[in-house]
Formats: C-alpha cells, sequence, structure tokens
C-alpha cells in the first residue's frame, strides 16, 4: 500500500502538466479559431466571408440595444480566447468599451470594419452618443458600403490566416455578387415612388437611404427623447407631407411610434437592423420601406 501511495505521490504531477499541457493547447486551438465582434451582422459577414472556418463571439446578443448595452464579466473574461476584435467602428457600445478591451487584452488584433467607408457626418465633435452629431454608425445597412466593408473583412482574414486567402478572395467576390444583385432588387422595388420621405424613431437609416435617394425624418434628435414641442412639429411635417407610417427599430420602445401612429392615423411598422441574415433583412426593411412610403402617397 506505501509503494502504491508513493507511485501516486510521483505520478500526480505529471499527470497535473500533461492534463495543463492538453487545455493549454485546446485554449490556444479555440483562439486561433475565435473572431469577436460588436453586433450580429457582422458575424454574418465574417461566416459567409469566411466559410465559418472561426468562431465567431458576438458582444451585443440578439434584443440587445447597442447604445445602453454592456457586456457580462463573462463576457469580458471570453474575450481572451479571441484571436481578433472585429469593430463596426463608431458605435456608442464601442466608443465606451473599447478601451477597456483593448487594454485587458493587450495581444487582441483590432479590426475596423468601418476603414475607408464614404462616412456620413452630422457635425459635432465626432462623438455618435447623440445620433445626431457626429459620425452616423449604421454602415453595415448600405449595400453600396457594405461592399468596402467586406474588402476590411477579407483582407482581415488574410492577415489572421494566409494560408487559406485563395478561398476568403472568392467567397467575398461571390457574396458582392449576390448584393450587387440585391441592390439592383430593391432600386426596382422603389422606382415610380414619388414620396421620397420616411418617418423614424431612430435615425438607423441615413446609409440606405442616400443610397436609393430617400429622407429619413427622425424623431429622436442627438438621442433625446422628442419634447411636446417637437412631437407637434412632427406632426405637422408628417401631415403636410402625407406621412402616415412610422418606423421603429426592433429593439428600441414603441411607445414614441405609437402616439404619433395614433395623430397621424397611421401605423408603426418595426424593422431590426441588427437581424443576423444580412441579405433577407435588407428585403425586408426595403419592403417595409416601400409600404411606407407608398401608405403616404
Amino acid at each position: 500500500m506505501k509503494k502504491f501511495t508513493g507511485f501516486l505521490f510521483l505520478i500526480t504531477p505529471v499527470l497535473f502538466l500533461i492534463f495543463s499541457g492538453c487545455n493549454s493547447g485546446e485554449k490556444a486551438e479555440r483562439q486561433d479559431q475565435v473572431i469577436t465582434v460588436s453586433i450580429l451582422p457582422q458575424k454574418y459577414f465574417v461566416d459567409k466571408v469566411s466559410g465559418k472556418r472561426f468562431d465567431v463571439n458576438v458582444m451585443v446578443p440578439p434584443g440587445a440595444n447597442p447604445v445602453t448595452y454592456e457586456p457580462s464579466p463573462r463576457q469580458m473574461s471570453d474575450l481572451g480566447n479571441s484571436l481578433a476584435y472585429l469593430k463596426i467602428g463608431h458605435v456608442v457600445f464601442e466608443q465606451v468599451w473599447m478601451d477597456r478591451i483593448r487594454s485587458s487584452n493587450p495581444r487582441l488584433k483590432i479590426f475596423d470594419q468601418s476603414e475607408n467607408v464614404d462616412l456620413i457626418d452630422h457635425g459635432g465633435n465626432g462623438s455618435t452618443h447623440s445620433h445626431g452629431k457626429g459620425v452616423d454608425p449604421h454602415i453595415w445597412l448600405s449595400p453600396e458600403a457594405i461592399q468596402v466593408q467586406l474588402r476590411n473583412i477579407r483582407n482581415m482574414l488574410i492577415k489572421l490566416d494566409s494560408v487559406n486567402r485563395k478561398d476568403y478572395r472568392e467567397n467575398c467576390k461571390a457574396l458582392m455578387k449576390d448584393i450587387d444583385s440585391l441592390d439592383a432588387e430593391i432600386q426596382y422595388s422603389l422606382e415610380g415612388i414619388d414620396n421620397r420621405e420616411f418617418l423614424i424613431i431612430h435615425p438607423a437609416l441615413a446609409y440606405f437611404a442616400r443610397d436609393y435617394g430617400l429622407e429619413q425624418i427622425a424623431v429622436q434628435k442627438e438621442g433625446k427623447k422628442p419634447s411636446p414641442a417637437r412631437i407637434r412639429n412632427l406632426v405637422d411635417k408628417a401631415r403636410e407631407r402625407n406621412i402616415q407610417a412610422v418606423i421603429i427599430q426592433k429593439q428600441f420602445s414603441t411607445d414614441e411610434a405609437k402616439t404619433l401612429a395614433r395623430e397621424l392615423d397611421g401605423e408603426v411598422i418595426q424593422i431590426d437592423p441588427l437581424a443576423y441574415n444580412w441579405m433577407e433583412n435588407m428585403r425586408t426593411i426595403a419592403g417595409n420601406l416601400r409600404k411606407a412610403l407608398k401608405d403616404s402617397e
């Protein structure tokens, strides 16, 4: 029995080293395969261009609002398993948390999806907390702007994994071709509509509107709820232009939208700019906008 106990005493450190080595290897392997992104549509793009060669970790979960969301301690800890972080650029979540993410993970490679995108700048000091001043962050809601972003994602993947560069280039090219077809489809669906203005609670569709010659009239200004005076002005403006539908983002309260819709004898139309399946979601958004615009004629 003493011999057996001594044997265990000798072998235990060896087993510990073996299993520790296995766990370290597994962690390193996971790290080599994980890319973290801010919002769900980014996962769609990385999945498509990478051919799902990487696991994609999303910081802002489905249904959460990227303006107000705070990551859990577990999420912040799990970032240590990521090889890279792909930020959308200019969203409030990143402005609040990116310095902490960077300082907690000094080896994390950070890439910017908004690089070289023709950004819409509303002026001010560059802050997007207001969504009324500074750079508009909703760059993924534009078939035209997303082409530039896909090149950024492709280049990121090649830097992380140059061995499979050919696949990333081919996947990116195929997705761009599909987006060209989608763009033509949306252009066609919006032809012949005279009224090009729409009422929206949160100003999320500026890039989409720029692509298709539309104009969004935002209820929220500088991220604040509208005053009674502003509500009256918006109602007068909408009646003058025969706008009845009020568009609301899924992640926001519908109270303001319902109030405006009642005043206009209209309806509330909900969109979800943060849905995963970007292609189908863009078709849905375009269809909802067409309905809102047609109802206004």
